[in-house]
């Protein structure tokens, strides 16, 4: 095997392990790695009759390694607390954000995506001319049948929402204070499939989006960071059946301060060195700046989000007029559950 594939498969196989660990029980499916050697950037999921099928290409590991190459080379230019942060062999980077993009091919499966496309393929990037999307997907006879022509176009964007959501909770795990430099490194690990994604999105002038944009997922993942510090203490009330959250439940306030400049700031910062190797412009703006990305995902955390003209940035704004469909669709799996 070529070193693209045994990087793949091994990535594949440390995405049921982590799946396992987290979820308390085997990935619930068969699924089978189909290795293409193309030079292009594209990985699908699909269903067949012997299980769940990832298609990817020998290019998604030549491109994110080229990515982290020069992105380290140009943190290696930077002043200390600005550079990214290694645990181990830098290739390890690669091999993290391969695992996270195969996590995220299975959750498609697992979040019960293929019960509502009728087992159409959920394209992560490349071309579609090769590869079906779930957006040119016939609806009939599917639960997408009760769509209008506007929310089907934008059903793609809310799955990859919940795939997003779900494989990054998978990876990063729990919130403790000794996992600091971990919730860096995935969260970096997981930012460089997406801002490559987003460049493959706009390489394609826009058309047939498949995804929302990078701004919109970084959104969800740093606002994911933020909330961490706080979900333990959010699960232990509502174990005990209390109707508000004591105040001790949660980390002191000096340590919530110093995670947010230590890990969130920071994978925020490495986001503009990312952007800048993949050739993401203006990627700051789209983020909306420091002040103005942090204080939407508060007024998000808050509950603040029928409106979503509220909100300050492009990528918030795009969450929150996603999720009223994005509720609907999660009510529709559930009353189906998973394809047998």
């Amino acid at each position: 095997m070529t070193d693209q594939e045994v990087r793949l498969r091994h990535a594949l196989a440390a995405a049921f392990d982590r799946y396992d660990e987290r979820v308390g029980s085997p990935f619930p499916a068969d699924v089978r790695l189909e290795i293409v050697e193309s030079d292009a950037f594209f990985a699908q999921v699909s269903m067949a009759s012997d299980g769940v099928v990832v298609d990817v290409s020998t290019g998604v590991v030549d491109r994110i390694d080229a990515v982290w190459n020069s992105a380290l080379e140009l943190s290696a230019g930077l002043p200390e607390g600005d550079r990214i942060d290694l645990l181990g062999n830098p290739s390890h980077t690669v091999d993290m954000s391969l695992r996270w993009l195969m996590q995220h091919e299975l959750n498609h499966y697992a979040n019960g995506h293929f019960s509502l496309t009728g087992g159409a393929a959920l394209l992560e990037a490349g071309s579609d001319t090769r590869y079906g999307l779930v957006s040119h997907a016939e609806p009939v006879n599917t639960p997408l049948a009760e769509l209008t022509g506007e929310e089907l176009a934008l059903a793609p964007l809310c799955l990859e929402l919940q795939t997003d959501h779900d494989s990054t909770e998978i990876v990063l795990g729990a919130y403790s204070p000794e996992n600091w430099v971990l919730f860096r490194y995935y969260a970096t690990c997981i930012m460089v499939v997406i801002l490559i994604i987003e460049h493959e999105e706009r390489s394609c002038d826009g058309e047939n989006r498949t995804h929302p944009w990078a701004a919109t997922r970084l959104f969800m993942l740093l606002g994911h960071l933020v909330e961490l510090p706080y979900i333990p203490a959010i699960k232990r009330a509502h174990h005990e059946g209390l109707e508000s959250i004591p105040a001790d439940y949660y980390p002191p306030e000096a340590e919530i301060k110093r995670y947010q400049s230590e890990v969130v700031s920071r994978v925020l910062g490495r986001s503009q060195i990312f952007a800048e190797v993949i050739g993401l412009q203006k990627l700051w703006d789209d983020l909306g700046g420091y002040d103005g990305l942090f204080e939407d995902i508060q007024r998000a955390m808050i509950g603040e989000i029928d409106d979503h003209r509220a909100f300050k940035t492009r990528g918030a704004q795009q969450w929150a007029e996603l999720k009223p469909l994005n509720n609907r669709l999660l009510q529709m799996i559930r009353s189906i559950g998973l394809p047998e």
